[in-house]
C-alpha cells in the first residue's frame, strides 16, 4: 500500500534476455527495448536502470519479487507470461516459470499464460496445459507470431485462429484476454497493433474482459472510442505510466482524457516489470497533478483521490473478484511485508548483492 491505497501491478514479466535466447541477427530490436528500459526513468531515478549486463540475463524471478513488494510499496502483481517475440529463441517470459511463481507466492501474484504458435490446434494445447498445471486468471497475446525471421500479423477478429482460441480460452474458464496493442514490434506489420480487430470479439465474448496493455502510446480517440462503447474493455497502462516521470505533460493529457471521456474505474496501473521498477512511477503518480495549462487546453479536470485508488489498485481488484481486505490481511505478514518493515533496500537490491 501507498498512502493507504491498495497497489496491484497489473502486468510484470521477468525477461529471458540472456545471451543463450538472443537472436543475433535481431540486434536493433534488442537494443530497443534496453532504451525503452532506460527511458523509463528521469535523472533523478538513474540508479533504477540496469546496466546492459543486469538487464540481457535470464532476468531473477526473486528480484523481481522483491523490486516489487520489499523495494516498493506492490500488494499484488500479475505476471504475464511472453511468447517469442523474434529478437528472443524461446519465451520471452516462459509460462512453466511465470506458473510457478504464482504457486510459489499465491497471494503475491496472480498468472495469465499465452501461447507461441500461430496453429489454433497447437496454440489450444499450449493453453490447456497451463490451465491443467497453473490455472491462470488470464490469457495474453500478442499480435504476432515470430519465425523464420519473419513477423506474421494476426487479427482478434479472425475467424481461423483468435475465435477458436477465444471459444476455447472460454471453455477452460479464462475469463480475462490481455492483447499487446500500440506499441509496435517489428518485423511485424505495424497494422497488428491497431485497434481495429477489437470491436468484434468484446461483442462477440462479452463474458469475457479484454485489457489493451500499453493503452494509450497511440491511437487515443480510437481507444475511449472503444472504452466508451465496451463495458468488458480495460486500459493496462504499462509504458504510459513511465510517463509520470518523464513526460509529465503528456501523462498528464492522456491519463485526464480517458477520465474525462470514460471515468477512472477501468484504467490499471502496470509498469511492465522488469522494463520499469514500480517504486519511482508510484511515488511520482501519488504526487501528481495535472497541470494547469493541460487541464485548460484539454477541459480535463484534476484527479481526485478516488481516480488514484482506482487505478492504483481497486479496478483491478473488482476486475479479478478480489476482496481489497482480505488481500491486505493476508500479505500484511508475510515475508515480504516483513523485509520492507525492516528496511527498504536500495533497487535492485537481489540483483545488486544486497542482503534482504
Amino acid at each position: 500500500m501507498i498512502d493507504n491505497m491498495l497497489v496491484i501491478d497489473a502486468v510484470v514479466h521477468p525477461y529471458d534476455l540472456s545471451s543463450d535466447n538472443q537472436v543475433p541477427a535481431y540486434q536493433a530490436q534488442l537494443d530497443a527495448v534496453y532504451a525503452a528500459h532506460c527511458m523509463s526513468f528521469d535523472d533523478a531515478h538513474r540508479a533504477h536502470v540496469l546496466t546492459r549486463e543486469e538487464f540481457f540475463s535470464d532476468f531473477s524471478y526473486e528480484a523481481l519479487a522483491c523490486s516489487e513488494f520489499i523495494e516498493s510499496p506492490v500488494d499484488l502483481a500479475i505476471i504475464h507470461a511472453l511468447p517469442c517475440l523474434g529478437f528472443c529463441k524461446g519465451y520471452l517470459t516462459a509460462p512453466s516459470r511465470a506458473g510457478a511463481l504464482q504457486r510459489k507466492y499465491p497471494d503475491r501474484f496472480m498468472f495469465y499464460a499465452t501461447v507461441d504458435s500461430p496453429d489454433p490446434k497447437v496454440a489450444i494445447q499450449q493453453l490447456k496445459q497451463q490451465v491443467d498445471d497453473f490455472r491462470p486468471e488470464g490469457l495474453k497475446v500478442y499480435p504476432a507470431f515470430f519465425y523464420d525471421n519473419l513477423g506474421e500479423g494476426w487479427r482478434l477478429d479472425g475467424e481461423k485462429f483468435a475465435v477458436p482460441l477465444l471459444e476455447a480460452a472460454q471453455r477452460m474458464g479464462i475469463k480475462h484476454v490481455a492483447i499487446h496493442k500500440a506499441l509496435w514490434l517489428p518485423p511485424a506489420p505495424r497494422e497488428a497493433f491497431e485497434l481495429g480487430d477489437l470491436d468484434t470479439p468484446m461483442k462477440r465474448f462479452p463474458d469475457l474482459t479484454f485489457e489493451i496493455v500499453h493503452a494509450g502510446i497511440a491511437f487515443l480517440e480510437e481507444t475511449i472510442d472503444l472504452l466508451a462503447r465496451h463495458a468488458n474493455l480495460y486500459l493496462t497502462l504499462e509504458t504510459l505510466f513511465a510517463y509520470v516521470l518523464v513526460k509529465p505533460q503528456l501523462f498528464g493529457r492522456i491519463v485526464g482524457s480517458f477520465i474525462k471521456h470514460c471515468g477512472s474505474d477501468r484504467l490499471l496501473f502496470a509498469t511492465g516489470n522488469n522494463l520499469a521498477h514500480p517504486d519511482p512511477l508510484l511515488k511520482a503518480f501519488v504526487d501528481y497533478r495535472l497541470p494547469h495549462d493541460v487541464m485548460q487546453q484539454y477541459g480535463l479536470q484534476q484527479l481526485t483521490e478516488q481516480d488514484r485508488r482506482n487505478i492504483l489498485g481497486l479496478n483491478a481488484a473488482r476486475l479479478h473478484k478480489l476482496d481489497p481486505a482480505k488481500l491486505i490481511a493476508n500479505t500484511g505478514s508475510d515475508e515480504f511485508a516483513r523485509a520492507r518493515a525492516r528496511h527498504i533496500p536500495q533497487p535492485w537490491s537481489v540483483l545488486r548483492g544486497v542482503t534482504v
